[in-house]
């Protein structure tokens, strides 16, 4: 299974101090040769949110993005592009948006399906977004 990791599942992985990394690191641990992916919406809410969580310094952001370089460069790691045009969504789906906060969440779901793979999120939300939809198969809640 290739999975694209949510911002939540990112934090969760690298900040063993998250109240999700036990159950996150368990997860990712118990497939080695998982292929996981990031985009550039991932990446950058990875570094905004971990900044924040760790006391917002300029030397927590570089060792955030040192961090964020080593892990892309793992061979089991892709990078997606989003080639996302949401304009383009279904009238099933258009009409399951209940405000703007789930956007991004869309764009992640939609940028998955595209690649045949799952989005990995912490986010219970997102399963009545995408119930009932052709993106169903297309998201993990951890």
């Amino acid at each position: 299974m290739r999975c694209l990791l949510d911002v939540n599942i990112l934090v969760a992985l690298a900040i063993p101090e998250h109240a999700d990394h036990p159950r996150v690191y368990r997860w990712f641990r118990r497939e080695p040769d998982r292929k996981w992916a990031t985009c550039a919406h991932t990446q950058a809410g990875f570094l905004r949110v971990g900044c924040l969580m760790l006391g917002n310094s300029r030397e927590n952001l570089h060792l955030l993005y040192e961090g964020l370089i080593h892990d892309c460069h793992s061979p089991h790691h892709e990078f997606w592009s989003s080639g996302i045009d949401l304009t383009e969504i279904d009238s099933a789906l258009k009409s399951r948006l209940i405000g703007p906060n789930q956007i991004a969440d869309l764009q992640l779901l939609l940028l998955a399906h595209k690649h045949r793979g799952q989005l990995v999120t912490l986010d219970k939300g997102l399963h009545e977004l995408a119930r009932g939809t052709k993106y169903a198969n297309s998201l993990t809640v951890l």
